[in-house]
């Protein structure tokens, strides 16, 4: 039985040894002084001598050496530093990592090197790069479909000023909505919210519904919010533009605050067909970017009435 008496150095080496993950006890210059031999494994390292009392950074490549350099004194300061990079194994093999770097003490407490544990992430980095890929080649065919009905448009018009007219009015909202969809699905989203909100709704303003943005805060907004931002204002219109008031006749009014403890962004539609909107608006579509809101760390309300709806998304600030 494991007790505290028999945790002596080559005990908590074996176990260490045993690890999954790659760990490796460093120096306080930095220099490699000893790796498990999991981690031997995972770096396709065939002879530790290799690396023996060289130093860490030097292993990693150019691009991540500085955030490697920076770790150390960060851990020193009694910080656990956490980073992710992509560094490949001794034979070339590509891999990413999840890394940790904390300071290690002796019985007095002072400072004698520091323990750096890397996790292989290699199988999740190239799943987040083949989704992001996907989401490349969506936003591609969407602009080329709102390019091919634009097309057809000007086709089927030409000839008749009168369909002209309306033509160039449904082409202009149609390079918009392109516009305004890739915000959905991308990771370039504005994150400046004055400009980010209208870039989202201005492609469905319609003479039947009038949509008003209230003067909005020149607040910069982390990526993950605006992201959600993004899919909720998206999710809102189109429901809207199907069974609500830019489909039936309304009004929508946006507004937003951001104070120091919070962020929230206010939805209020009213419209002649809210009771009937509810019940085909409630599906999947809102369930999904209620999660996603929440993955944000963030809440979203719906208040139905028999006016309209209000809808409340608020983020907290730390």
């Amino acid at each position: 039985m494991l007790n505290t008496a028999a945790l002596s150095a080559e005990t908590l080496a074996a176990v260490f040894d045993q690890s999954v993950d790659c760990v490796k006890l460093l120096g306080l210059d930095g220099s490699v002084q000893w790796m498990n031999g999991n981690g031997l494994c995972a770096m396709e390292i065939d002879n530790f001598d290799h690396l023996r009392g060289r130093p860490w950074a030097s292993f990693w490549p150019q691009e991540s050496q500085q955030t490697i350099l920076a770790a150390m004194p960060d851990a020193l300061s009694g910080r656990t530093v956490r980073f992710e990079a992509f560094c490949p194994t001794a034979k070339g093999n590509p891999r990413w990592w999840h890394v940790t770097v904390s300071r290690v003490t002796d019985t007095r407490g002072q400072d004698t090197g520091f323990l750096a544990v890397s996790r292989d992430v290699t199988e999740t980095e190239l799943a987040r790069q083949a989704l992001v890929v996907s989401a490349a080649e969506l936003r591609h065919r969407l602009k080329n479909t709102y390019t091919m009905i634009a097309s057809l448009l000007f086709g089927f018009a030409r000839g008749n000023p009168e369909h002209e007219k309306f033509a160039d009015d449904m082409q202009s909202r149609l390079v918009s909505l392109s516009a305004a969809q890739a915000l959905f699905s991308t990771q370039d989203v504005p994150c400046d919210l004055a400009t980010l909100i209208p870039a989202l709704i201005s492609p469905f303003q319609s003479p039947h519904c009038a949509i008003a943005i209230a003067p909005l805060p020149a607040a910069l907004i982390e990526q993950g919010q605006a992201d959600a931002i993004a899919l909720v204002l998206g999710e809102l219109a189109v429901n809207s533009a199907k069974h609500g008031a830019l489909a039936h006749g309304g009004t929508i009014d946006v507004t937003a605050h951001a104070e120091p403890a919070a962020l929230s962004l206010i939805w209020t539609e009213q419209s002649t067909k809210a009771v009937e909107a509810q019940d085909r608006a409630g599906g999947q579509g809102l369930k999904l970017i209620d999660r996603i809101v929440r993955a944000r760390k963030g809440e979203l309300t719906i208040d139905w009435q028999a006016s309209g709806l209000t809808v409340t998304l608020r983020f907290r600030n730390g």
